[in-house]
């Protein structure tokens, strides 16, 4: 029997990118998933993707609403209390800092970040009253090193690294843990928001494929724990030495540009 048999999975970001990918993957395992989005009929084609009512739920949310965040926990008890949430919502402008408007900074904390601890406040409670359940932080190795033209995305990403790590001390004992998975540069429908062409060259030394990314989500949920998972994994030595050797690192990111 699949690991992730009859696991209630929810997924935040969920109409396409890594979202429906890991959507698609916990389906195979077993698992029912709960979809959230803004776009309705991206969801619901999905659903039928998925096989139907019987294996996922579609539920349009906008994770910047609160009315909506408690929305989504109501609607989502249609499958019985959540065992996973994946916070996957997200998005970013890439622009040099004197360039990028402030509304875009306060737009992208909202999603990135925001949206991630509403979601996380409405659902650890039920875990914690359960005593089991496991916290999914979709972060970014821009939220691990830092990058030009990247300022507003990274102190997101950043910040969301921070608020895992804090919440895997502040687990400790509940039976529920927190990951964090920092993928690289991949293909998704993030590439709308932010082009190619304005990501630093520097961003290839971490590309990946959404297929890795998705995989190593379903591993982790397959044996949840208090992790950090980099995406691909050869990128944790780049992530290692910013922390340890910042000014090096940051005089090899100017010569890569």
């Amino acid at each position: 029997m699949s690991t992730l048999a009859n696991r209630v999975v929810l997924i935040t970001g969920a109409s396409s990118g890594f979202g429906a990918d890991i959507a698609r993957k916990a389906v195979a395992q077993g698992a029912k998933v709960v979809l959230a989005a803004r776009s309705t009929d991206k969801l619901q084609a999905l659903v039928q993707d998925l096989g139907g009512a019987s294996r996922a739920l579609a539920v349009t949310a906008d994770v910047t609403r609160d009315a909506d965040v408690a929305h989504l926990y109501e609607e989502s008890q249609a499958f019985g209390p959540v065992d996973t949430l994946i916070n996957n919502a997200g998005f970013g402008f890439f622009d040099p800092l004197v360039d990028a408007p402030l509304q875009d900074l306060q737009r992208i904390m909202d999603v990135n970040v925001y949206g991630a601890v509403r979601c996380t406040r409405a659902f650890l409670p039920s875990m914690l009253a359960r005593g089991k359940g496991h916290v999914t932080m979709m972060a970014s190795m821009a939220g691990l090193v830092a990058a030009r033209n990247m300022a507003y995305y990274s102190a997101s990403k950043f910040a969301l690294v921070a608020i895992g790590r804090t919440l895997q001390q502040e687990l400790h004992r509940s039976g529920v843990s927190c990951s964090i998975i920092c993928p690289g540069v991949a293909q998704t429908g993030f590439q709308q928001h932010a082009p190619n062409e304005k990501y630093p060259r520097a961003a290839a030394l971490s590309s990946c494929t959404p297929e890795q990314v998705a995989q190593a989500v379903l591993r982790d949920l397959a044996s949840p724990a208090n992790r950090e998972i980099i995406v691909p994994g050869s990128s944790a030595l780049l992530a290692r030495f910013s922390a340890a050797f910042p000014g090096v690192s940051r005089a090899i990111m100017n010569l890569i540009g």
